[in-house]
């Protein structure tokens, strides 16, 4: 029995550490850390994720996504920033082309943007990109309106956000 005891109390000396790391350890650490240096090759340009409840269009696009103010729409809200800026129902209810709540949000957007590149000392005039989350199934004055609203407040370069076809 005292054999045994000590036999058991042997192997568990043998093969356990002193507190470093093993190379099953620092195996998986590589591993992890390859994937995501390979995942972060492959996968070039802007990450856009649409809001809950927007499919985006389907097109065969071939240019880059840039970074850019991201305004979303969908068949009850217009978001910008992740937050709810105005309804399409509040936008459609009006003649005018000007969406009064997107427009302040844009103006605090642009206001902030400009404050960064003083910041950085940035002497050229800030590119203002915007880009469109737009629905597949939004109606087209709703994306007017919002297209003339980003035009009017100091984002005149717009992109549609739409799904690469296969």
């Amino acid at each position: 029995m005292r054999r045994r005891r000590s036999r058991a109390k042997g192997m568990m000396e043998r093969y356990t550490s002193d507190g470093g790391l093993t190379l099953t350890s620092m195996m998986d650490i590589l591993t992890t850390l390859l994937f995501f240096v390979l995942k972060s090759y492959i996968s070039g340009g802007e990450v856009t994720v649409p809001p809950p409840g927007v499919t985006l269009p389907r097109s065969t696009v071939n240019a880059a996504m840039h970074t850019s103010v991201v305004v979303a729409i969908d068949h009850e809200d217009i978001i910008m920033g992740g937050e709810k800026v105005a309804t399409v129902r509040e936008a459609l209810a009006t003649d005018e082309l000007m969406i009064a709540p997107l427009a302040k949000k844009l103006e605090e957007a642009r206001s902030q943007m400009d404050e960064i590149a003083q910041r950085k000392g940035e002497k050229r005039e800030v590119a203002r990109l915007a880009t469109i989350q737009g629905d597949a199934g939004i109606e087209f004055r709703v994306l007017q309106k919002v297209m003339y609203t980003l035009d009017r407040n100091g984002f005149p370069d717009i992109a549609l956000a739409v799904l690469k076809k296969a």
